[in-house]
């Protein structure tokens, strides 16, 4: 029979790697967690982990068994909570996760609305590529993802998605505001900032240049889409994002977004993700439905 106590030691080892750091982080004896590890693999008959001089990695059958645990104690944490939460609506915490540039404004305008109709909410915010991300979701790190996807990952539930092109954002009084749609020779004329190589956004922009034999050399390259958009504001120049990444923003009047003519830039999809055939707690549905709801507002 597969205990709450076990599969909580058994995940833990699986999330640090061994039993030294799962001690730390339960404040429990690496004895105690040892024990339960081997009761756990004579009830299912089999190795969970491969023993190894820098730690202990998951064999295939503690990837099964992993996968199952870390649904079955966020299912027993959720109905826990909700039944806690009683007559104090929401007061558990939501743990989200995202890429950097949905940090801003968005998603602090998205928990701001939540928290207006769910003050006993509590919120834990983190960003991280796509992949960790997703990785975050997978594992029951946190309850959501929000970020462009990268591929099916067969562990990761789509709560929602929606196409979500790459945009020009620039200022509305920049040259460039009055016209419907820019191509690349239009940014080219003006000072561009841009996130650095290696991010999606940079790999689209720069196959679509060399695709059409543009040259386009950022005046301001960073890892922060914050401050490519300071940067822009102030300098008059053109950085890249979303749409929805001006939601939320208190300045956003000064800030429009203009479409780039290259289809290439519009193939981008966003999605909102849990992890898959997880019981959500009421508190996370609520802070889903609101967070699809301002993606959708006009």
């Amino acid at each position: 029979m597969l205990h709450g106590i076990a599969l909580r030691y058994f995940v833990e080892v699986a999330r640090t790697g061994s039993l030294a750091a799962a001690s730390e982080q339960l404040h429990v004896a690496v004895s105690a967690i040892s024990r339960q590890i081997g009761k756990l693999e004579e009830d299912v008959g089999a190795p969970l982990f491969e023993r190894l001089p820098r730690g202990m990695v998951l064999t295939e059958a503690g990837e099964l068994l992993a996968e199952h645990a870390r649904r079955t104690l966020l299912e027993a944490d959720a109905v826990l909570g909700d039944i806690s939460a009683g007559k104090t609506r929401g007061g558990r915490l939501v743990r989200i996760a995202c890429t950097e540039g949905f940090t801003r404004s968005f998603l602090p305008a998205v928990l701001a609305r939540h928290h207006a109709g769910a003050p006993n909410a509590r919120y834990a915010l983190r960003s991280g590529t796509p992949a960790q991300v997703e990785h975050w979701v997978t594992v029951g790190e946190v309850d959501i993802g929000v970020a462009f996807s990268s591929g099916n990952t067969p562990a990761l539930g789509v709560a929602y998605s929606i196409q979500m092109p790459v945009r020009a954002l620039l200022g509305v009084d920049h040259p460039l505001a009055s016209q419907a749609s820019l191509t690349l020779a239009d940014l080219q004329a003006y000072p561009v900032a841009l996130l650095e190589r290696g991010t999606t956004v940079r790999q689209l922009f720069d196959l679509c240049c060399s695709t059409r034999g543009v040259r386009i050399e950022p005046v301001l390259s960073s890892n922060n889409s914050a401050a490519l958009h300071a940067f822009a504001a102030l300098a008059g120049a053109i950085t890249l994002g979303s749409s929805v990444a001006l939601k939320g923003m208190m300045n956003e009047t000064s800030v429009i977004w203009r479409p780039i003519d290259e289809p290439l830039l519009s193939q981008r999809v966003l999605q909102v993700s849990t992890m898959r055939e997880r019981r959500l707690p009421a508190v996370v549905k609520e802070l889903l439905a609101t967070m699809v709801e301002m993606i959708t507002d006009e």
